[in-house]
């Protein structure tokens, strides 16, 4: 790993006895789209980065009792220091630092101090006007990020959507380079009241959110407008956020793609009907995911979560039931002359490994304890099984291709606001965005 340079912006004076409420949601997201290892933080000293990174697992799997990493802006930097991209660039360390609005003053207190963590004013990304003003100016997204001191795939996390959610460093950084004034680039967020979480259920504000996943795709003036859309804030973040949906099964220990048990979005019941509307009645729109992704569903018969597409039919008109396709999960591995390991990466080069727990080492089947520590069996009919999700593998040059097919059963409301939804990970809910439509075909 080559040495990164500081980035060249605002930044606080460091105080060790400033704690900041850090959003667990966006260490994960950065942790997995920068691709880091554990092993890194201590092999080069940043103990903080290993602090940040710890709690936030804790936090993402509810095993504390906090819901706010509480840190140093040292630590936080240390963090950062591993986002360094093609172009030697780091993550600007405000932007895990949680909104001013969504940080309710009581959970994850400083431990030093026991008052009030710091927070950041952030704003709503105009992602479609950034990649739009990008375009105007001429740059490549690798010049934007030369030109900006961000890291590359920051650049190309804001572009996508899948960054809704900027500070004022990051976004005063973007007009400058654009030349643009900043109202262009975002939409503000609007004031919220933090709930107390000690004496309510369910913190979740029908406002914004501050999850990783939910995409804004508010058009700005400078292009075709479309409304801004509202999201989902849910600040327990009881259930994992993931950037890129696909990864749901084997890159954490047995995450699920889509969360069971406790569901934080319900879809409108049927009485709750709007006026009339012949959008209503079919697939086609926005919806905002329970697991906190954000699912553009369009008349064409495909469907995008952030960079991701897929495909969407009916199968059965009367009671409002389609399938949508995603991508598979496809497994490349290598079994080793012991015949006892298996290793390999997947087809979105994410490392997979396993090792087997009983068999003949001359062959691949068998139970095996996948990495993440799930069993997995590979029978003789070519299926394999883990749970309740099923997949199918072949050998192909002597290596073994494992396919796990992504599938969601999806029954759309009588009212045309809900969905419910159900494939191999569990079930799940998710809401129309009224105020989005969907691409048209022509």
């Amino acid at each position: 790993m080559t040495e990164p340079t500081e980035p060249q912006q605002p930044d606080e004076t460091l105080d060790d006895t400033n704690y900041y409420a850090v959003n667990a949601a966006r260490v994960m997201l950065v942790f997995e789209a920068f691709q880091m290892r554990p092993s890194h933080f201590s092999a080069r000293g940043k103990s903080g980065a290993q602090s940040v990174y710890y709690n936030a697992r804790k936090i993402i799997n509810n095993r504390t009792s906090n819901q706010w990493g509480h840190h140093t802006a040292r630590a936080i930097k240390n963090f950062c220091y591993f986002t360094q991209s093609e172009n030697q660039s780091l993550l600007p360390w405000q932007e895990l630092i949680e909104h001013s609005g969504y940080y309710d003053g009581i959970e994850g207190a400083g431990r030093r101090t026991g008052n009030r963590l710091k927070t950041k004013n952030h704003l709503h990304l105009r992602h479609e006007a950034m990649r739009y003003t990008r375009q105007q100016c001429k740059l490549s997204q690798q010049q934007l990020a030369k030109e900006t001191a961000l890291p590359l795939r920051f650049i190309k996390l804001m572009e996508a959507g899948s960054w809704p959610i900027v500070a004022q460093t990051t976004l005063n950084l973007l007009s400058d380079t654009l030349n643009v004034e900043q109202s262009k680039l975002y939409t503000p967020i609007p004031e919220i009241t933090p709930v107390d979480s000690r004496n309510t259920a369910d913190k979740t504000s029908d406002t914004v959110n501050s999850g990783s996943l939910d995409s804004a795709n508010s058009s700005p003036p400078i292009e075709p407008a479309a409304p801004v859309q509202p999201t989902h804030h849910k600040p327990h973040y009881r259930t994992w956020l993931l950037i890129l949906p696909v990864f749901g099964l084997f890159f954490w220990a047995g995450h699920q793609f889509y969360p069971s048990g406790q569901q934080n979005a319900a879809p409108l019941t049927d009485s709750e009907r709007p006026p009339d509307n012949a959008q209503l009645q079919t697939l086609s729109g926005c919806w905002n995911w329970s697991n906190n992704s954000y699912i553009t569903i369009n008349p064409d018969g495909t469907a995008h979560n952030g960079i991701f597409g897929a495909t969407w039919r009916i199968i059965d008109a009367d009671k409002r039931l389609h399938i949508i396709t995603w991508p598979s999960f496809v497994d490349t591995l290598s079994l080793s002359a012991e015949g006892d390991t298996l290793s390999g990466h997947n087809n979105f080069n994410i490392p997979i490994n396993a090792t087997r727990k009983s068999g003949s080492a001359s062959d691949f089947t068998g139970p095996w304890l996948w990495g993440n520590g799930i069993t997995a069996e590979i029978r003789a009919d070519a299926s394999i099984i883990a749970g309740s999700l099923r997949g199918t593998w072949h050998k192909a040059g002597g290596k073994l291709i494992i396919e796990w097919p992504l599938v969601d059963t999806v029954t759309l409301s009588a009212n045309g606001l809900g969905l419910k939804i159900h494939n191999q990970f569990g079930a799940s809910t998710a809401t129309r965005d009224i105020n989005c439509k969907a691409k048209q075909t022509h």
